[in-house]
């Protein structure tokens, strides 16, 4: 299986001012490729634990390490200068990064000049690789460390973040996968209780280990219970997760019935 992480930095994530929905996204994108999160970290802006923070993530040599955040012209975004910090490497003028800042800002009708701050962003760890960012200024940045994991920093808006992971990370990811066929389904019952449910879910799982199956409650309609239950199973094999969705699928659905339960729909999902 391949291991990716998210590094988020910024201090906004930790003080409740901003919700961290890259790390949603990023988990809801790999999820359909037929990956998963392994961990999120999130720090804040500091050199010493943005440089601690992928110490961190590289000591479990993960695939990949998505950092997200701290790119910009601000003195709070430092984390190109925390993870060179992390990795022991020098900072070094990228022509390629400053040329595609220029690129953006005269398309955007602006004059170009490299001040302080643009500099700034063009300032890359050595061995880096700037990504073109489509809807914004800062470059996104390629590289590798530690035992080959590859890590791709980001810029924290949502619309950068996900152009850049779109068109270079989600590329580099899918082809390390290779081709995943995903079979999942959510059923939406009512007349259960989630306790009562718990020894099916895993009886079932000890059927399919590889399966996820998780029960969300929905809460009570006139004192009856309603809940939702997610079952995926993720397989190179198309057949294996076909034959294995359909059993689970069908030994869960009659569980249900059993238990005095209706499921009132089924939304499926096969590929």
């Amino acid at each position: 299986m391949v291991s990716v992480v998210n590094f988020a930095v910024g201090k906004e994530l930790l003080i409740g001012r901003t919700m961290n929905t890259n790390a949603y996204w990023i988990g809801g994108r790999l999820y359909k490729m037929g990956g998963m999160l392994d961990r999120i970290l999130t720090v804040t802006d500091s050199l010493e634990e943005i440089s601690s923070g992928i110490k961190e993530l590289l000591a479990l040599h993960p695939d990949f390490i998505i950092v997200v955040g701290g790119l910009g012209p601000t003195p709070d975004d430092m984390t190109l200068k925390g993870i060179a910090l992390g990795l022991g490497r020098k900072l070094k003028f990228n022509e390629d990064a400053a040329r595609m800042i220029k690129e953006h800002l005269e398309k955007a009708g602006r004059v170009f000049e490299l001040t302080p701050q643009r500099k700034k962003m063009a300032t890359l760890p050595e061995g880096g690789t700037p990504l073109t960012n489509d809807v914004g200024t800062a470059p996104g940045v390629r590289l590798t460390a530690g035992k080959g994991t590859v890590v791709y920093c980001l810029p924290g808006v949502p619309r950068e973040m996900r152009n850049i992971f779109t068109n270079f990370a989600e590329k580099e990811i899918r082809e390390k996968l290779g081709e995943m066929h995903i079979a999942k389904v959510t059923l939406k019952f009512s007349g259960v209780f989630e306790a009562a449910l718990a020894p099916s879910i895993e009886e079932a799982l000890k059927m399919h280990p590889e399966a996820y199956i998780k029960s969300h409650p929905r809460g009570l309609k006139a004192g009856v219970p309603n809940l939702e239950l997610d079952v995926t199973v993720t397989s190179r094999d198309k057949r294996k997760a076909r034959s294995a969705y359909s059993e689970l699928l069908s030994f869960l659905t009659r569980r249900i019935s059993e238990l005095g339960g209706t499921v009132t729909a089924k939304r499926e999902a096969i590929r």
